[in-house]
């Protein structure tokens, strides 16, 4: 007698096709979408984690119109980084020459309930560059208790990332935004909305400081 597969069965199947139809080369899924800008998220081991532990790694990628450049002014920038990270109290980037390729951050994160406070300082690198065309820039967390002691109640986080600005016309860039996060402890259903819309807002705001009058 032949024997037809269920119902539930071939529910199953299809969410499973759908999944991985809607997942990357890299493993990432895409969350949410708004215009051209797309955001993606995976879950990997956060490197040299023992025991191994699963964080999110968040992409978004998105377009302005300007030049690499002037993108890569504006990360750097802490006059302006309250007008497109609206949940930053403080802010301080650390120079060591104006043409430099490496600079520290320090960052604290008013952030809603049900997250608590957090702070990071980071490393930033500008690793490779193809003249006039392509930027990579990689950032890490680093330990420098004289420019960023710890703060009793402040969360300090530890994440790892890179943007790559691409310039793919005489005034159009492509952007590729990576951040991977070590999780801290506070359920997935509470995190994903805050994170998703945050990175969103901030990704449109940082794009209408490029387009002076596109708003």
């Amino acid at each position: 007698m032949r024997q037809y597969p269920s119902s539930a069965s071939i529910l199953f199947l299809l969410f499973a096709c759908t999944q991985a139809l809607a997942q990357d080369k890299e493993g990432f899924t895409l969350v949410k979408k708004d215009g051209t800008v797309s955001i993606y998220e995976r879950w990997i081991i956060f490197p040299a984690s023992n025991p191994p532990v699963k964080a999110r790694e968040v992409k978004g990628e998105f377009y302005f119109n300007n030049t690499i450049f002037a993108g890569l002014r504006l990360i750097r920038d802490e006059k302006k980084i309250k007008d497109w990270q609206g949940h930053v109290a403080e802010f301080k980037v650390y120079l060591q020459r104006e043409d430099t390729t490496t600079w520290q951050e320090y960052s604290y994160h008013d952030i809603p309930w049900p997250v608590s406070d957090q702070d990071h300082f980071l490393e930033y690198k500008v690793v490779e560059t193809i003249p006039m065309r392509k930027l990579f820039i990689t950032f890490e967390s680093r330990v420098n208790e004289t420019l960023a002691p710890k703060r009793d109640g402040v969360t300090r986080m530890k994440l790892s990332g890179s943007w790559t600005l691409e310039q793919i016309g005489p005034k159009q860039v492509k952007v590729t935004y990576r951040i991977l996060s070590m999780p801290i402890g506070i359920p997935k259903f509470l995190t994903d909305p805050i994170i998703r819309s945050n990175i969103m807002t901030t990704i449109e705001e940082y794009v209408a400081l490029l387009e002076p009058g596109a708003k």
